[in-house]
């Protein structure tokens, strides 16, 4: 069986690597494109804080709120601002009138925010350059 010339392998490999980070970062836009779509259907409620969790670092609550006879007890599904959250604590909370379980907290009216792709440009910007390389490597073949 005959070794596969480097130039090629490497042109695999290049392309392979791009690959592996473009899923990831097509998944997270995927994911901040269905949030933005539920903020923008969104409706409000008041809740309570229920407990405060850490994670990561971030105080994370866990909220109780009612949309008409159901009850719902659950954790935000956006980023959070950076604040301080007191059990019995009362927050405004938005959520999903198509899946009320989905919730984001406000702090202030209309913080809800979508959360962006970690690092998209930088994660966009390496893709480029090893697809780049890989063309490179065909045009001197």
């Amino acid at each position: 069986m005959a070794a596969m010339p480097v130039v090629p392998a490497v042109q695999i490999a290049l392309l392979l690597t791009a690959l592996a980070i473009a899923l990831p970062l097509l998944r997270a836009a995927r994911d901040a494109r269905r949030t933005r779509r539920r903020l923008e259907r969104a409706r409000s409620a008041s809740g309570e804080v229920v407990a405060v969790e850490d994670v990561g670092g971030s105080p994370v609550p866990t909220v109780r709120y009612h949309v008409g006879d159901e009850r719902h007890e659950t954790r935000p599904r956006t980023p959070r601002p950076a604040a301080r959250y007191l059990v019995g604590q009362p927050v405004d909370v938005r959520y999903d009138p198509q899946e009320p379980a989905w919730m984001t907290v406000e702090a202030v009216q209309g913080d809800a925010r979508v959360p962006r792709p970690p690092r998209a440009v930088a994660t966009a910007a390496v893709m480029t350059a090893l697809v780049g390389a890989a063309l490179v490597l065909q045009m001197l073949r």
